[in-house]
């Protein structure tokens, strides 16, 4: 993971360097995952902890719209209960899950959003935005847990596809420490509506609450 942490920093530092009226943050989201199914035979078991880290980037068109975009690494996943029998696909022989089973997916995407952030004047030392848009990831890493059954994070690439696409709306403050630097909190709301596995039968899309902490330059 520092690896990619370190390529993001050398590739958004590179972009500002060359570039005017252009602001970019780092940022960390802890956030509340889960996974939702189409299918009535599976259900959302709970919730789960995960954390996005990365960087954005602001292209400001006007004094208070900007076009946002940047780049950064999604942890994620979720808990899905299945009430018949599955056949999960494993890099290696495929093995089916007993009825009544619950699956800790643990996934891991580059995020790469395109959107929109609207933003009010100063006021004292907050300012108030909000943003929206498209949010598109590349899996790199995906294990899964089964409880009850002999599945420890066991690789299951073959199961989740490549890509995977949603639409994020939040809102939020930044807070002036000086300059052209200020303190970044903000709510998101992200819903995938692509199907992040492979299997045809069953459409399951990923979803979580985050809260933005980060540092804006």
């Amino acid at each position: 993971m520092k690896k990619y942490l370190f390529i993001l920093i050398l590739a958004l530092s590179s972009i500002t360097s060359m570039a005017q009226g252009i602001r970019f943050s780092v940022f960390v989201d802890p956030k509340l995952a889960w996974m939702n199914s189409d299918l009535k035979s599976v259900h959302k078991e709970s919730s789960k902890l995960g954390v996005n880290i990365g960087l954005n980037v602001d292209k400001f068109f006007a004094k208070n719209y900007a076009i946002m975009s940047g780049i950064s690494i999604d942890n994620t996943g979720g808990k899905l209960l299945f009430n018949e029998k599955y056949r999960i696909k494993l890099n290696g022989p495929d093995t089916t899950l007993n009825s009544g089973s619950v699956v800790n997916y643990k996934l891991q995407y580059i995020s790469v959003p395109l959107g929109l952030k609207f933003k009010t004047n100063e006021i004292g030392y907050f300012t108030f935005f909000s943003h929206l848009g498209l949010n598109a990831g590349v899996n790199i890493k995906a294990t899964a847990e089964v409880e009850n059954f002999e599945l420890r994070n066991e690789n299951i690439s073959d199961e989740i596809n490549l890509f995977d696409l949603r639409y994020f709306i939040g809102a939020g403050i930044e807070y002036s420490i000086g300059g052209n630097s200020a303190i970044i909190c903000a709510i998101t709301y992200t819903n995938g509506f692509v199907d992040i596995t492979n299997n045809s039968n069953n459409k399951v899309t990923l979803r979580n609450f985050a809260l933005r902490i980060g540092v804006l330059f």
